[in-house]
């Protein structure tokens, strides 16, 4: 008995050291073999009953992020738009739009995938989502006042994230300050006009953040509106927080938004700017005036050091100029380019400030033949007074990355749907869209890698939200357990640890 029971368990333990070879691949046709890489196996489909799986794994990394800022508590705290909660809060009905646009929602009718995921019911601890048509009557309860007040809570949210960013990262925020015409078609639209292009639209105001890519401001207004109409009252509070937190301020806009109003607010806060000027008749006489030797060469792009490893890529011919002179259109063309600097004073204002005068030397051809050449100036008034021209005017120019911005707001998120017929209550779900663009960038910039700060929507939610995972609750917690076959779940995994280690005061 004795013999028999220690073979039995030596023959246990080699058999549970003993190393188990991996399966062998099913072989694939590659070269030796002819026919299709794709082979085209018989497919089955069936459902899955036992386990409570979503898509949507990402969304589990956004609602962490969200509680640990306490975003829904200061949501309930401040925002009163219910008299009874019969059973949603306001937290509720914000972070189901958020979420929504977040998973790649287009509409308010996209929220039924997640009113029907229990997997995502599981993962936000909720025994049902709001109906879509709930949540439509919700952005209707809005008012102007309390679209305010949930801005106010996001700043507050913000303040917490830039107190977790590193101090390197806080040196210098970029403001840059612009407006979109959203053309609609639903003739019963409040609140649409017809703009200045004739389109019966909207004319939303976006404020951004340029080193974090964040939207401080979306603001909903009607098609004729101005461009920078309300974006003193918009920039205000802005600009408080960010002198709190980053050590140089710099507002940039185009011509639309050189007024006297803004310079003042500027410097009010002791914020830089760097405003274009329209070039009117008097600035271009003072620009001819200024003599030959002030006019320095400038080249608006510095040629990058070459890598002296790797193959080069070879630069393609230009081919649109080349068809337009061939079929004898009309082109223009710049052929050499200064700047210089100048001193003025804006009217109304008690300070003369410093212009930088960029002057071009554009050439009108029509097919092989040269009709004449011209001057064209352009201006720049800023506040800062150290830095180089070229630079200053490099920097300044910078501001057109943000119609990356809005091209990502009108097609990447559908933050400029406009779903609803009022007003407000569109500016409402942007509102919503603002809350999903900021989930993503405090992701990137905490825990994510950095280098998704600036990728496209849909490259972000191909990377880190749509994943496979599967919801189990227990222990009075929810885990998402994400699928080992996605590419980016190492990553994801170690966001998580990041967002556990992070404090936010």
């Amino acid at each position: 008995m004795t013999s028999h029971a220690t073979s039995t368990r030596r023959r246990r333990q080699v058999l549970r050291h003993r190393p188990q070879s991996p399966a062998a691949p099913d072989p694939l046709p590659f070269r030796d073999t002819p026919g299709p890489v794709f082979r085209a196996p018989r497919v089955c489909v069936e459902s899955e009953r036992r386990g409570k799986a979503t898509a949507y794994g990402g969304l589990a990394l956004a609602h962490k992020l969200v509680q640990g800022l306490d975003l829904p508590t200061a949501l309930d705290r401040e925002v009163e738009l219910l008299k009874r909660h019969v059973p949603y809060h306001e937290s509720d009905h914000i972070l189901t739009h958020a979420y929504n646009i977040f998973a790649g929602g287009d509409c308010i009718e996209d929220i039924a995938s997640l009113q029907e995921s229990e997997a995502f019911k599981r993962l936000v601890g909720a025994s049902r989502v709001p109906d879509p048509t709930t949540a439509g009557d919700f952005l209707r309860r809005f008012t102007g006042f309390s679209l305010g007040v949930v801005d106010g809570v996001l700043d507050e949210m913000r303040s917490k994230v830039w107190k977790a960013m590193p101090r390197s990262l806080r040196k210098q925020a970029t403001v840059d300050l612009d407006s979109t015409l959203k053309p609609v078609y639903g003739e019963c639209k409040e609140g649409a006009e017809f703009s200045y292009k004739g389109t019966w639209s909207y004319h939303p105001l976006l404020i951004s953040l340029s080193e974090t890519n964040e939207c401080l401001r979306l603001i909903n207004r009607p098609g004729n509106s101005v461009s920078a109409d309300g974006v003193e009252e918009a920039l205000d509070p802005c600009l408080g927080r960010l002198k709190e937190h980053f050590k140089k301020v710099l507002v940039r806009g185009d011509s639309a938004f050189y007024r006297r109003e803004l310079i003042e607010l500027c410097l009010a806060h002791k914020a830089d700017f760097a405003l274009v000027m329209k070039a009117s008749a008097g600035l271009v006489e003072a620009a001819e005036a200024l003599p030959e030797g002030r006019f320095h060469p400038l080249e608006p792009h510095p040629p990058q050091p070459r890598r002296r490893r790797g193959k080069h890529r070879r630069r393609r011919q230009r081919i649109r100029p080349l068809r337009a002179r061939q079929r004898g259109y009309r082109t223009l063309s710049t052929v050499s380019q200064w700047v210089a600097e100048m001193r003025y004073r804006p009217h109304g204002l008690d300070r003369d400030l410093r212009v930088l005068v960029k002057r071009q030397l554009v050439r009108t051809e029509q097919g092989q033949k040269t009709l004449f050449d011209s001057y064209v100036y352009r201006f720049i008034i800023t506040s800062i007074e150290k830095m180089p021209a070229p630079e200053l005017l490099r920097l300044a120019y910078g501001r057109c990355a943000q119609e990356n911005t809005i091209k990502q707001l009108k097609n990447g998120l559908a933050a400029l749907r406009m779903p609803t017929g009022e007003l407000v209550s569109n500016g409402a779900f942007m509102l919503a869209a603002v809350i999903a663009w900021s989930l993503r960038s405090w992701l990137s910039l905490l825990a994510l890698p950095p280098e998704s700060l600036h990728w496209e929507w849909k490259r972000f939610r191909h990377a880190f939200v749509y994943v496979a995972c599967k919801v189990v609750t227990g222990a009075r917690q929810a885990t998402a357990r994400l699928a080992a076959a996605h590419r980016f779940t190492p990553q994801m995994l170690e966001a998580a640890r990041r967002i556990d280690t992070l404090a936010f005061g």
